[in-house]
């Protein structure tokens, strides 16, 4: 099986993902690679499972303590006016959340960050910028 998610979490392990930022309970809390709202987060789960909803509960609370736990640190390091919480499946065929910060200066906040244009979303940090980030967001969470 080729699953992107799966071949991320193996370069978590392997040390070699620069969006990496914490190991929680159920996931891996990373950068996404795109960043139009600074902080937009995805938890991976650890494990490769498609369906939310065949995870037994306890695992699916601990993993929504992880969301709110990234969710959080966001809220308090890079002071958001909103917080949407996402998980999709469409495309990307692995449990995962997207947690994404929305600004005041948001152009569309009443509207679903999918719905921008893809070239408006295509906001790569240079390596400098988003090790800071990841540096804040680790600090947030109290994690090295």
């Amino acid at each position: 099986m080729d699953c992107f998610a799966c071949n991320r979490i193996e370069q978590i392990r392997a040390k070699t993902n620069p969006h990496f930022i914490a190991e929680l309970s159920e996931s891996y809390a990373v950068l996404s690679d795109e960043q139009p709202y600074e902080g937009w987060c995805i938890l991976l789960l650890k494990d490769h499972h498609e369906q939310l909803a065949q995870l037994p509960l306890q695992r699916q609370s601990r993993l929504w303590d992880d969301v709110a736990r990234v969710a959080g640190a966001i809220t308090r390091e890079l002071k958001p006016v909103r917080i949407n919480y996402e998980n999709l499946g469409n495309q990307l065929h692995h449990i995962h959340w997207h947690v994404i910060p929305r600004y005041a200066n948001d152009p569309q906040p009443t509207q679903p960050v999918w719905i921008r244009p893809n070239e408006e979303r295509r906001v790569i940090l240079n390596a400098q910028d988003e090790a800071k980030l990841v540096a804040r967001l680790r600090r947030a969470l109290e994690i090295g």
